[in-house]
């Protein structure tokens, strides 16, 4: 199937297709909607993106992450291309933006251009066009790898963190430090990291005989437009929160963000907790305290646990094969609560 036989089924042009696949030129959305319903019917890979993926060595690895900007992702992906280079295998990294369209369109990649493994950090837990996908490729032979982000109704390998406990011993350091009213920015309803990081909260809250007023969870997105949103929020209110959890780096930049426009001083007028340490602070010693995890670590354990589903691809390999990697509360003085 080529673009004029898609253009031709769709009843358009081919420089309207190609017009909707780059995103580029006004397409009307009548229009682009019929053409995104052929493509996704006729399974239509475009050609120039096949090309570039020509990967019939079986020796290249699909990466899938929701957003290559972030620093966590970003070195999620060096530890992957550091154990890959030793097995002399290709990495494909390919960016979602937690875009669902898009991720769905590079499953459809892997499984048209045959790689030989793909590792993925599923934008939802219950989406069940992901799902199907990456059971498909399992069925094909392509072995799948979690890395970060679960997928509900499969088991599949990969490597995580203890969410839940993690946000809990975060949380317990604010009201060990004295804390009664903190409130969380959390991540996205359908990531299974960002609920479990809000579960972790409201536990250490309950289990301190703390309240939860409702206004005090902000939902997020785990991006910087919406924590500095939700921060603005949560200080606006007739009783603001003394300390803030934040659920993920990029959460804890948009409430830094926030805090400095609005010369709101970490230590003076709020304190702060974020989950994921954030390298470019550090270096210029901007002192948060976080719950933190390896993440290089995190994608050397994804390749290497896609080198054991290569090296073992028998029917006798048990499936699901889940690694825990470990977390630590590193307290920098962010968490402390003014007593003056």
């Amino acid at each position: 199937m080529n673009i004029k036989e898609i253009a031709r089924r769709a009843g358009v042009s081919s420089a309207t297709i190609s017009r909707v696949l780059n995103n580029s030129g006004y397409v009307k959305e009548e229009t682009r909607q019929k053409v995104l319903k052929a493509v996704d019917e006729y399974n239509y890979v475009p050609s120039a993106i096949a090309r570039s993926l020509s990967i019939q060595d079986s020796l290249s690895v699909g990466t899938i992450i929701p957003d290559i900007e972030n620093e966590f992702f970003s070195k999620v992906i060096s530890g992957i291309s550091e154990v890959a280079e030793s097995y002399h295998y290709n990495i494909v990294f390919l960016g979602t933006n937690e875009t669902l369209e898009k991720e769905h369109d590079f499953l459809k990649i892997v499984e048209s251009q045959r790689l030989k493994g793909v590792i993925i950090t599923p934008i939802s837990e219950t989406d069940t066009v992901t799902r199907d996908y990456l059971l498909r490729l399992e069925e094909s032979g392509i072995p799948v790898v979690l890395v970060d982000r679960d997928v509900k109704g499969a088991q599949f390998d990969g490597v995580f963190v203890d969410n839940q406990q993690g946000s809990y011993d975060g949380v317990m350091a604010l009201i060990k430090a004295g804390h009664e009213r903190i409130a969380i920015i959390t991540g996205p309803e359908t990531s299974k990291p960002g609920k479990d990081r809000c579960q972790g909260y409201l536990q250490a809250m309950e289990d301190s005989g703390l309240s939860v007023p409702e206004e005090y969870v902000a939902c997020g997105d785990f991006k910087i437009a919406k924590a500095y949103e939700c921060t603005g929020r949560l200080l606006g209110l007739k009783e603001p929160p003394t300390a803030i959890f934040t659920s993920n780096n990029l959460s804890t930049l948009g409430c830094l963000k926030y805090l400095t426009e609005n010369k709101v001083k970490i230590g003076r007028d709020i304190s702060l907790m974020g989950f994921d340490d954030i390298d470019a602070l550090r270096m210029i010693d901007y002192r948060i305290s976080v719950v933190d995890r390896d993440a290089r670590e995190q994608g050397r354990e994804a390749m290497r646990l896609l080198q054991e589903c290569f090296e073992d691809s028998g029917k006798s390999r048990q499936k699901g094969k889940r690694i825990t990697i470990p977390y630590k509360v590193i307290l920098r003085g962010s968490e402390h609560r003014k007593t003056t």
